[in-house]
């Protein structure tokens, strides 16, 4: 089986008509009908059926092949076109929840101007599988809080920008049209997805709140969508930030408690960073313009 059997078998399938098909591959048609027959011998079924008045039709088998080469194909002409540029592509984690596309895709226009063929790709993912992610190197990247970031020693990390944290409630939420200070959450619970680091996170936190003469009551939940499900049958408030995207949902309220966290940019010491660094700092230049 080669790919000159397989195009021929995907065209005459496409056209139904063997003589069309040789006139798209600029083939003789015997030569397509021998590379048809040829693919149909090795895999020991007939893939096209041909009637005495010329029509052809695809038998049950034709149709599985077809849909199984079309689909290889299709994958085959996309991994190498990745490969085209592989030097350039940047497989990117991004924090789940910020809403960073367009700051993201800005930073790669920026990128483009030093490097023509510059290409992002980015998947959102928990704090635990972007360091997984970038561990296993199916990342060449991640972005996050930059605290969690440096707890691997593996990682180069480097801070870009600054995200201001906010308590985040619901219209649910008892008594949330009475809300006017940070004082008035003293009586609420203030849930968090049980992650050390999030929990450390959110313990920092408290001298915000002393001020107000209160220290938040922190109550774990299993994940951040649990958290964020509590949240808006208002069984509690939560701590997040100002780029979760969540804030766009007109169910939830937030109110600025006046810090912020750093937010930085990580890769694996023992890679090749050199697009990195030029993504980093059109990083840092899209975030220091806006």
């Amino acid at each position: 089986m080669n790919d000159r059997q397989i195009d021929c078998f995907l065209e005459v399938a496409r056209q139904l008509n063997f003589t069309r098909a040789a006139e798209t591959l600029r083939l003789p048609q015997p030569a397509v009908s021998r590379y048809v027959s040829a693919l149909e011998k090795e895999l020991g079924t007939v893939l096209i059926t041909r009637a005495r008045n010329r029509k052809i039709s695809l038998t049950e088998a034709g149709i599985a092949y077809y849909d199984l080469f079309q689909r290889t194909a299709l994958e085959l002409a996309h991994t190498k076109k990745l490969m085209d540029v592989s030097s350039e592509v940047l497989h990117v984690g991004i924090n789940s929840g910020w809403s960073l596309a367009a700051r993201l895709t800005k930073a790669a226009e920026r990128c483009r101007q030093e490097i023509p063929n510059f290409q992002l790709s980015f998947e959102c993912l928990d704090l635990s599988g972007l360091a997984a992610g970038l561990k296993k190197k199916k990342l060449d990247a991640v972005i996050g809080l930059e605290n969690y970031l440096q707890q691997f020693q593996d990682f180069e990390t480097r801070q870009f920008a600054t995200v201001q944290r906010v308590v985040v409630y619901s219209r649910n939420l008892p008594g949330y049209k009475d809300i006017r200070k940070l004082a008035d959450f003293s009586t609420y619970d203030f849930l968090f997805a049980d992650d050390p680091l999030i929990r450390e996170l959110v313990q920092q936190s408290e001298h915000i709140f002393r001020a107000f003469h209160f220290v938040p009551r922190f109550r774990a939940l299993p994940n951040q969508e649990t958290v964020h499900s509590y949240v808006e049958s208002g069984s509690g408030v939560m701590l997040l930030d100002e780029w979760c995207r969540i804030l766009n949902d007109p169910l939830f309220f937030n109110m600025n408690i006046d810090e912020s966290v750093p937010v930085a940019i990580a890769w694996r010491r023992d890679s090749d960073s050199s697009v990195v660094e030029v993504f980093t700092e059109a990083l840092i230049k899209e975030f220091q313009e806006t």
